[in-house]
């Protein structure tokens, strides 16, 4: 079994785990780990690698924001986490495609077929989802920002108050800069043009904009959806359609086919190995 150990973000019984378990059920791994988090978790790996037993370990890490909007285009459907230290790249496992897990409790197509939803339902929600991008283009372009500019030994905080007006936002984005710059560098001036950027690209027409449901923050959207009109009880009720989706993914014989990243990267886990692996 090439990969011995598959380390993913979140924990025991959370919905990392329980996803990951049923779309790489079989024999595709052999032990699903929880990292505990995202802090450590690259250095968790590494230092596990060093190990002969456990050198056959993978992470699969969060997308998250792009580091680099700019230059952002869509990533392949499966992913690689790469890791470059002193000119050396080493590859540490894979990331999701998404910015993080919740995005996929959202995605129509996986909406719809846990609910079992027919043609004109799934539009309706979709559509009803189209509203909620429009309303956290805002926030998602702020959050951006600050990620793009978040020194590399210094973490920044990225949260926003999802129905935080655009106004709310720039003095908001002002302050954070100011904060840090009491021990980290962010250019004020750097920041909000990068928010500006990002925002055109948030708003309809955008490349984020077009890409939402992959690059906008899962947690963003779920919260936005619970304060948005049109979506019915079953699909506001968070917990709840998380738990039905996961229930619905556990039940099916092939859950990877539920969506084409889930199948490539179940083929790129079961083909990996140490020895293949390029470095």
């Amino acid at each position: 079994m090439p990969v011995t150990i598959l380390l993913c973000e979140g924990t025991d019984g959370s919905p990392d785990i329980r996803l990951i378990a049923a779309i790489l059920r079989g024999p595709v791994v052999g032990v699903l780990r929880p990292s505990g988090g995202k802090e450590g978790f690259r250095n968790l790996v590494s230092n596990l690698r060093a190990g002969d037993a456990t050198k056959s370990v993978c992470g699969l890490a969060d997308g998250d924001f792009p580091r680099r909007p700019e230059s952002w285009v869509a990533p392949p459907l499966c992913r690689e986490w790469r890791l470059s230290v002193n000119g050396v790249e080493t590859m540490l496992g894979w990331m999701w495609r998404r910015k993080e897990i919740e995005n996929f409790f959202v995605d129509p197509d996986v909406v719809a077929r846990a609910h079992r939803w027919d043609a004109p339902t799934k539009v309706a929600y979709a559509s009803a989802l189209e509203r909620v991008f429009d309303d956290l283009a805002c926030v998602t372009a702020a959050r951006m920002a600050l990620t793009a500019h978040a020194p590399s030994r210094n973490r920044v905080d990225t949260s926003m108050r999802i129905d935080a007006g655009e106004a709310e936002i720039e003095r908001a984005l002002r302050r954070r800069a100011a904060e840090y710059n009491a021990h980290a560098n962010i250019d004020e001036d750097a920041l909000m043009a990068s928010y500006r950027a990002c925002l055109v690209e948030c708003r309809s027409g955008g490349k984020f904009r077009a890409s939402a449901v992959e690059v906008f923050a899962g947690k963003d959207i779920l919260a936005k959806i619970q304060q948005t009109a049109g979506f019915s009880r079953e699909v506001k009720a968070r917990d709840a359609l998380v738990e039905r989706i996961l229930l619905a993914l556990a039940g099916d014989l092939a859950p990877h086919t539920w969506l084409p990243e889930w199948s490539a990267l179940r083929d790129a886990v079961g083909a990996w190995s140490p020895t293949t692996a390029p470095e």
